[in-house]
């Protein structure tokens, strides 16, 4: 390469280089601007519930363990051998108030009835004599020209026909317990009942006290329910304890898992007289009426059942999903501009998946449409597009 060749290359090079540069920043400089693009406005579809002050009767919910109303241990009250046994008497069978239920071997107890029948015989006979003796000492003293008056009761026999009397009141007595005896060899049930359990057994030997066997009322049975202080004050308990009906009856609604498709009617007619040291809670007592009548769908003794107890009815208070209240004070609702406002309100209680509120601003003969699922990015005065949730 020649002197100019290399003297050529060292200045042409960063000339052209800077020529490209210089294009290149006209090429940019000149380039047209490309017009800013408007962000498209994105408007939220918002479910909403259409709601207006109703007078609502809240629900309270709480639980307990079905008891019976009337329970009875059967005991022999005779001694002797158990002679028959009822078919009936036998566990989950029904039987009637008076039903026979089994026997003690009365052949003793008739042996004791014939005996004292003998006894109040010769007492009444002993009777009748001294009667008649009687009768005519008063006559030999009265022939004797002595007024009668004047005559001592032994005399005239008094204390020997007192005696008289008095053993056949005792006769009449020892013959009136035999029979009583007799009677007590026939164990019968005492209630309309269902059978618990039974002990004994044909041919087994019975004292007095011995244990025969357990039975249930079946004409209504009993349900212990706890309330808390502030649920004791959402029901009215005057109901509880009226007998003039003054008050309709407060009912609870019975349902157990055991059974889940069935549900009982449970009275309540009372509550215990002290609060629970344990957990400050009152108890409350349902009856319910023929818990066994269905035989398919029975209300066993023992069970574990949930209870819905109707609370006093709230006035003008507005209904909504628990999802709907945000901060416990305030919801969203749609205007009619089709805008999102914020709304204060008053949480007054639960009712299952439901809150009751109080609203002061709204007119109680409108209707408001309120969010029912709002989001963290909801804003006042933000456009949506209202859904309504099909009631």
């Amino acid at each position: 390469m020649t002197a100019f060749q290399r003297i050529l290359n060292i200045f042409l090079f960063p000339l052209i280089i800077l020529g490209a540069l210089l294009i290149a920043w006209i090429l940019i400089k000149n380039k047209p601007e490309r017009p800013a693009a408007t962000p498209r406005e994105v408007i939220p579809s918002v479910r909403y519930l259409e709601i207006s002050a109703q007078d609502e009767t809240p629900t309270i919910h709480t639980y307990g363990n079905v008891q019976s109303y009337f329970e009875a241990q059967l005991a022999a009250q005779v001694s002797g051998e158990i002679q028959d046994i009822s078919a009936q008497f036998n566990a989950g069978q029904f039987v009637k108030k008076g039903e026979l239920l089994l026997e003690i071997d009365p052949a003793d107890y008739q042996a004791v009835i014939a005996e004292e029948e003998a006894n109040l015989a010769s007492m009444q006979q002993a009777l009748a004599e001294e009667i008649i003796r009687s009768e005519l000492a008063a006559e030999d003293w009265t022939e004797s020209g002595r007024a009668l008056d004047r005559a001592s009761e032994l005399t005239l026999r008094k204390p020997q026909l007192a005696a008289a009397q008095a053993s056949v009141a005792s006769a009449q007595a020892s013959l009136q317990k035999a029979q009583l005896d007799l009677d007590r060899t026939k164990i019968r049930a005492p209630f309309d009942a269902i059978i618990q359990s039974r002990s004994a057994s044909p041919g087994n030997i019975v004292s007095s006290g011995s244990s025969l066997g357990s039975l249930i009322a079946t004409e209504k049975a009993e349900v212990r329910l706890p309330l808390t202080s502030a649920q004791v004050q959402r029901i009215n308990l005057e109901a509880l304890a009226d007998t003039e009906d003054k008050h309709a009856p407060l009912n609870a609604t019975l349902t157990t898992a055991t059974l889940p498709q069935a549900q009982w009617t449970a009275t309540l007619t009372r509550n215990e007289p002290s609060v629970n040291l344990n957990n400050q809670v009152i108890y409350v007592i349902g009856e319910i009426a023929e818990p066994f009548k269905d035989p398919q769908a029975f209300l066993p003794i023992g069970a574990f059942v949930d209870a819905s107890i109707p609370a006093n009815t709230i006035k003008d208070a507005y209904r909504v999903p628990n999802t709907a209240l945000v901060e416990d004070h305030y919801v969203w609702i749609i205007d009619e501009n089709t805008t999102l406002q914020r709304l204060p309100v008053t949480r007054l209680v639960a009712d299952g998946d439901d809150l009751l509120l109080h609203i002061e601003s709204i007119a109680k003969d409108a209707s408001i449409q309120v969010a029912i699922r709002p989001l963290n990015s909801f804003r006042i005065g933000q456009k949506v597009n209202p859904i309504a949730k099909a009631q």
